[in-house]
């Protein structure tokens, strides 16, 4: 490929051609840290590396290096062989080649359904399923290590799942009609393909990013744990979302507000290794709060997710090993904050068959020890 002669190739390019989702982008991924940042709309979004070419790019990601002129005109680059450096480019999907991929069940909890029937742990889940958790929750694991929590109460349609061939990206794009998801997108720090969440008024698209999604009749929520994400709604008016911020949105899809999340509440120490309550300080603007019990420090596996209005919550230490309680505030707009964590151990007790501990006539739970 020959260095294009173009008239005014040596004029410097305007800075009011550099798209504004670019600028906001580097704000969070600085260009030490540059990789692929997912998609917007129809395009996927790579921000330059040194010693990049649109040649070589064209190469990489829609395995034809002929591409680099429309990628040119697409992205208005005078220099195909000189690119800025932390520039944000364009490449459209339509240009990518892709491959379908699957997910991986890799925690169930209680009963969760795909198409109608059980799901279950090394089940593997593919494009327009729908999987419904009822009281149950589950977690997928997609090809590049990403994981989706789904807990109680959601339904969720897998509408697309592919991969970018050759790159190890994936491309996923779900359907949310009502409950919540969290995503833990790309961990190992390979970038994101495209990975969008989808509700009735809604479009989410994680820049790589921990983000927890609810959506329902009120309309939708977003929190950014980590990283950056983008939503859109009913008028494709697109709205940057930074880490440690929620956002909500009304059930057409007008936006209601954004906010810092709340701060983790702060619990008060248990007294005894067997205490059974767990009690914290109010959270100053907190209308209620969520509990969740997980298998994990991260708290992907998920056992149980519960509201209360209250301070305090009974602890279930039935079962055998380590649980972790998650704790978080909810402010005015139902947006979830920062989750405070404690790590308890649970002593033997009796277990249902649904997960359940078997509870006495008084409330408690059952212990192996009565017996």
């Amino acid at each position: 490929m020959k260095s294009p002669s173009l008239p005014g190739a040596l004029r410097r390019i305007p800075s009011c051609v550099i798209l504004l989702s670019a600028s906001l982008a580097l704000l969070a991924y600085p260009a030490a840290q540059a990789r692929p940042l997912g998609a917007q709309g129809n395009d996927f979004l790579y921000q330059v590396e040194p010693g990049d070419t649109l040649e070589a790019l064209a190469q990489r990601y829609t395995q034809n290096p002929n591409n680099w002129r429309p990628l040119q005109n697409l992205n208005q680059i005078a220099d195909p062989y000189r690119l800025a450096i932390a520039k944000i480019l364009r490449i459209p999907l339509s240009m990518i080649p892709r491959q379908s991929a699957r997910a991986t069940v890799t925690h169930i909890h209680g009963q969760v359904t795909r198409n109608e029937k059980p799901l279950q742990v090394g089940d593997t889940v593919e494009a327009d399923d729908i999987l419904r958790s009822g009281q149950g929750a589950a977690t997928l694991a997609l090809e590049d290590s990403s994981l989706l929590t789904i807990p109680p109460g959601t339904e969720v349609q897998i509408r697309h799942l592919q991969t970018f061939r050759g790159t190890g990206l994936t491309d996923t794009v779900l359907n949310l009609p009502h409950g919540s998801v969290e995503s833990l997108v790309a961990p190992n720090d390979t970038g994101v393909g495209r990975f969008e969440i989808r509700t009735p008024a809604t479009v989410t698209g994680v820049r790589g990013t921990r983000l927890r999604v609810h959506s329902g009749e009120a309309g939708s929520r977003h929190e950014v744990l980590h990283g950056l994400a983008a939503i859109e709604n009913a008028t494709s008016a697109e709205q940057k979302l930074t880490q440690d911020h929620g956002t909500a949105y009304d059930g057409t899809g007008s936006l209601l507000g954004t906010e810092a999340l709340l701060p983790a509440p702060v619990l008060d120490p248990l007294g005894t290794p067997n205490a059974s309550t767990l009690t914290w300080a109010a959270v100053p603007g907190a209308t209620g709060y969520r509990i969740q019990l997980a298998l994990d420090a991260v708290g992907t596996q998920l056992e149980s997710s519960q509201l209360l209005t209250q301070t305090h919550t009974p602890l279930n230490r039935s079962g055998i090993g380590a649980r972790y309680v998650f704790v978080r505030a909810i402010d005015r707009l139902g947006i979830e904050g920062s989750n405070a964590m404690l790590r308890i151990e649970r002593t033997g007790g009796l277990i249902s068959t649904d997960g359940r501990p078997v509870i006495s006539s008084d409330g408690t739970p059952i212990r192996l020890g009565h017996y």
